[in-house]
Formats: structure tokens, sequence, C-alpha cells
């Protein structure tokens, strides 16, 4: 059952799972380029200074494509389910409901954590090209707040489609672009070391919440 599962999410997100790929790899090439040409046009030492002296980051470019994936991920698996009404025949499947919908969820972040994954192997190596390892690491440590919200929008954007009421859609909206503010307020090197911690445990709340739209749904159906 949950290999069938695993298949029909697959196959409502395949298209959008594959055209995500395809950007995140154009935008690690446009940054390794863009670096490249960097190089080419200044000198060493002046990158050097922006870099570390300044605290200018050079790899913005992929800032909100995680968030951007996540929330096409999460339009493209459940929102076809929403507007044909067809989740109301999965949560009648012969399977419990919370794990029928944690094993979509899971599914879909899962296949946003290897576009992250990707982000953060290519930020890695492409930084390493011209900067000492210590570098490559602290960008991939700075980067980190932008890839979290890749999760934060998927989870935000399924509890607002998941959800029945009107009015609950928009607090876990609210709740969602919130997140995602507190995310994007860094402007230098690794100035969310201190809390990463606390914000991965409050986004891995996100996991368990869907539970509680979904038994909505599934009572008002």
């Amino acid at each position: 059952m949950l290999h069938a599962i695993m298949l029909k999410e697959w196959l409502k997100i395949r298209w959008v799972w594959t055209a995500a790929l395809l950007v995140h790899l154009a935008m690690l090439v446009y940054l390794l380029l863009a670096l490249r040409h960097q190089f080419q046009i200044e000198h060493s030492e002046m990158i050097w200074y922006w870099a570390f002296e300044l605290r200018r980051l050079l790899y913005t470019q992929i800032q909100f494509l995680p968030a951007l994936t996540g929330a096409l991920l999460a339009v493209a698996q459940f929102g076809p389910e929403m507007l044909g009404g067809r989740l109301r025949l999965s949560l009648h499947l012969p399977l419990r409901g919370d794990l029928m919908v944690w094993s979509w969820v899971c599914f879909g972040a899962l296949m946003g954590a290897l576009l992250a994954l990707l982000d953060a192997a290519g930020l890695y190596w492409i930084v390493s090209l011209w900067f000492p390892h210590e570098a490559a690491i602290s960008a991939v440590l700075t980067a980190l707040p932008w890839l979290l919200g890749g999760w934060v929008a998927y989870f935000a954007v399924t509890l607002a489609l998941l959800e029945p009421a009107r009015a609950r859609r928009l607090v876990y909206v609210g709740v969602g672009v919130a997140f995602l503010a507190l995310l994007y307020q860094q402007r230098g090197y690794q100035e969310y070391d201190r809390i990463m911690p606390g914000l991965v445990g409050a986004a891995l709340l996100l996991l368990p919440a869907v539970i509680l739209p979904a038994h909505r749904y599934r009572r008002r159906s």
C-alpha cells in the first residue's frame, strides 16, 4: 500500500520536481559563472575584501529558490487533490489516516530536501573553487536558513491547502510568511548559527501539525 502511495505522489509532482531540478542546476551554473566573472574582472584581493571585510554575500542568487520550490511542490502535490475532491476518497483507503497523511508529506518534504542537498553541495563546491575550505563551509552554514525556508514554505502551503476552514488557512499562511521572514533577516555570514537548532526544532513541529487540518477535512467530509 505504501509503495502505491509513494508512486501516486511521485506521479503528481514529477514534472514540477524535474523542472525545479533543472532550475536549481541552472542557478548553480549561473552562480559558478558569476563568481568566475568576478575573479576575471577584479583583483582577488578586492573580492576577498568584499567577502570577508565588508561581509558581502556572493551567492544570494539562490536565496529564495528553496522557498519557491517548496511552495510549488506543495501546490503540485495537494492542489489537484483539493480542487478535484479526491482527498476525500484517499482518506477512506484501508490505512490509518495519520499514517497516510504523513506518508504524503514525508515524500514531498524528502523530494524538496534532495534539492536542498543539491544546493548545499553545489554551493560548497563552487565556493571551494576560489576560496579555502573554511569559506566553503561558512557558505553552506550561511545558506542553511534559506534551505530551511524550503521546508517551511512546503508545510505552510500544505497546511493551507488541507485546511477546510478559510480563517485557519489565513492563519497558516500568516505563520508561514512570518517564519520565512524570520529566516531571511541575515545580512552577513553565519548570523543564524546560534539559533538554527531552535529554528529547526520549530520547523519540525510543522510535520505533526498537518494531521489536524487533514482530520478536520475528513470529519467535515
